[in-house]
């Protein structure tokens, strides 16, 4: 289903006046379709709302003329291509993990390539989406070295299919970057254009976990909303505590309807984990009035610093170790539907990234589009 949006919404969400947005719909009508997709005058679309802050950007900062917006449009418009949505939980759409934490030096992303081979070990089909832009290094941790990142498709016209990379036990890996300064403040259009050519992996996984910066720069924030649900990282460290609260604190003013869930890691033992959770969990209660979910731990062990140094997943290394349990259990908990499963909201990701495929697909016959 198609979300709308009426005219008053548009005004607040573009700051044009209503009159402005009815002369960009008459100059620009061959980019502002509205009858194709079962809807009038007075609906909007996502899709309808980027194309307008688009024009906006190009009317009023840079000066450009009717038709010079038009020749913009229609490079800006391949990435562009409205349609209704599939059904957010459907067969072919991945369920969407961030991971996350407030600061780093939590192990965050060594939990993160873990848990994706424990994933991977059950069947599912998972993949890794290094969303760290710039400082991406879950490659490191699986001992594999991509050719090409992210930065190629936002810059360099690469399709997303080919700045993959295979992992162990084959796990995609779709790499931020590393020393890309400009890849970790994507502007609008950018975030855009790269969730969309994301989309191209909802056939090939059934979970798609994506590796968060630390912190609460834009970029960690909204890659975890757009997520179905986020598991946030921390350890024993008060200030790391203190961090993930705060995370977790914006995260929900962002989305309301975020499922949240902890994961404490380097613990001397379930006793030492328990005690930082229900730490949150009492300032989440009373501050918040928001009930996190306990997701499990991970031991302090020297298996994992090894296994660090050695560029190879702990469980595959350690199969047998303590830590390794530890992170089967917790993918045990995040797939138990009771626990974890976020069944109030839709995944920003499908609303974001639409079903815009025309690059890949082309567009959908007339006869199958309302």
């Amino acid at each position: 289903m198609i979300r709308r949006f009426s005219i008053t919404q548009v005004v607040d969400k573009t700051g044009l006046e209503e009159s402005e947005i009815r002369y960009f719909e008459n100059a620009f009508k061959e980019f502002l379709t509205f009858t194709e997709m079962g809807l009038d005058k007075n609906d909007f679309t996502e899709d309808h709302i980027a194309i307008l802050l688009r024009i906006k950007e190009l009317v009023h900062k840079r000066g450009f003329t009717v038709d010079e917006v038009k020749r913009e449009l229609k490079s800006f418009i391949k990435n562009i291509h409205v349609k209704p949505p599939k059904p957010v939980k459907g067969p072919s759409y991945a369920r969407v993990i961030a991971i996350t934490s407030g600061k780093g030096g939590v192990g965050k992303t060594s939990v993160v390539v873990n848990l994706a081979c424990v994933i991977a070990q059950t069947g599912l089909r998972v993949g890794i989406f290094d969303a760290d832009l710039g400082l991406a290094n879950v490659h490191i941790l699986m001992g594999v070295k991509p050719r090409f990142n992210l930065s190629h498709v936002v810059q360099g016209n690469f399709a997303l299919e080919d700045v993959i990379t295979k992992g162990p036990l084959g796990i995609p890996i779709i790499s931020g970057g590393q020393g890309v300064r400009e890849m970790a403040n994507l502007n609008d259009e950018q975030r855009r254009v790269l969730l969309r050519q994301i989309d191209a992996l909802e056939r090939e996984v059934d979970v798609l976990l994506v590796d968060t910066g630390a912190g609460i720069s834009e970029n960690v924030l909204r890659f975890a909303t757009f997520a179905d649900e986020v598991i946030a990282v921390t350890t024993p460290n008060l200030a790391a505590n203190a961090d993930c609260f705060s995370i977790i604190k914006i995260l929900l003013e962002m989305e309301p309807r975020s499922k949240i869930g902890v994961v404490t890691n380097q613990v001397q033992d379930k006793y030492d984990a328990k005690n930082v959770f229900n730490r949150l969990g009492t300032a989440a209660r009373q501050h918040l009035r928001y009930e996190l979910n306990d997701l499990g731990h991970v031991v302090d062990s020297e298996h994992m610093r090894v296994s660090v140094t050695q560029r190879r997943p702990l469980v595959m290394s350690y199969p047998h170790s303590e830590p390794a349990r530890n992170f089967q259990e917790i993918v045990s908990t995040i797939f138990n539907e009771k626990v974890f499963m976020n069944s109030e909201k839709q995944s920003s990701f499908a609303d974001l990234m639409g079903c815009l495929k025309r690059n890949m697909t082309g567009p959908r016959p007339a006869a199958a589009v309302g």
